[in-house]
C-alpha cells in the first residue's frame, strides 16, 4: 500500500513538472512605445535547440505572431479591441545553402533570402515595429498588449486531415501580456 502511494506521488509530480520542462519556447521581449494615436510593438521569440535543428535539417516551419490590444475590465473578461497578425514561414536547405523566410501580414507578402542560417533565424523570430492605431478609444480606460505566438506543424494530406480532425495542428502556442497602458484620467 505504501509503495502504491509513493508511485502515485511520483506520477503526480512528473505530471506537474513535465509541461514546464517541455515548454522551452518563450517570448523573450515585448517592447512597445505609445506615440500620438498609435502603439509601435516589437516582439522576439526564443526557441529551443531541437526546434532549431529541425529547421536546419529542412523542416518547413511557420510561426504566427498575434499582437493584440485588449481593454482591461474589473468584473468582465478582458475585451479585444484590435490587433495585427504576422506570419513567418521558414524554408532552409543547408545542402544548397538556401535560406529564406516568407513574411506576410494584412497588407503585404515579403520573401527574404539570407546567406546564413543564423541571420535567417534571427530575422524570422524578431517582429519589429508593428503599428497599431489607438485612435477612437475611451480616454479613461485601461489597455494592455497581449502577444500570442503559434508554431504551425506541416499540414498533412487533406484526406488524413479530414479523418484525424481532432489532432491539433500546432506545435506550441504561448502568450504574454504587458503591463497596463494607462490612458487619460486613470
Amino acid at each position: 500500500m505504501l509503495k502504491m502511494n509513493k508511485l502515485k506521488a511520483i506520477i503526480l509530480l512528473a505530471a506537474l513538472l513535465l509541461p514546464a520542462l517541455v515548454a522551452a519556447q518563450e517570448i523573450t521581449g515585448v517592447e512597445y512605445s505609445v506615440s500620438g494615436g498609435s502603439i509601435t510593438v516589437s516582439v522576439a521569440l526564443s526557441i529551443d535547440e531541437s526546434q532549431t535543428s529541425l529547421i536546419r535539417e529542412g523542416l518547413q516551419k511557420e510561426f504566427v505572431f498575434y499582437i493584440d490590444v485588449f481593454r482591461r475590465w474589473s468584473l468582465w473578461p478582458d475585451e479585444f479591441i484590435r490587433g495585427k497578425k504576422v506570419s513567418r514561414t521558414i524554408h532552409a536547405n543547408s545542402v544548397k545553402g538556401e535560406y529564406k523566410v516568407v513574411s506576410s501580414d494584412e497588407t503585404a507578402i515579403l520573401e527574404k533570402r539570407f546567406m546564413s542560417f543564423k541571420s535567417m533565424l534571427r530575422w524570422a523570430l524578431l517582429v519589429k515595429d508593428i503599428k497599431i492605431d489607438m485612435s477612437g478609444l475611451e480616454e479613461d480606460a485601461q489597455y494592455f498588449i497581449r502577444v500570442t505566438i503559434e508554431s504551425i506543424k506541416q499540414k498533412p494530406p487533406q484526406v488524413i486531415g479530414y479523418v484525424l480532425f481532432f489532432v491539433d495542428d500546432r506545435d506550441f502556442r504561448i502568450k504574454k501580456d504587458t503591463d497596463i497602458i494607462l490612458r487619460g484620467g486613470k
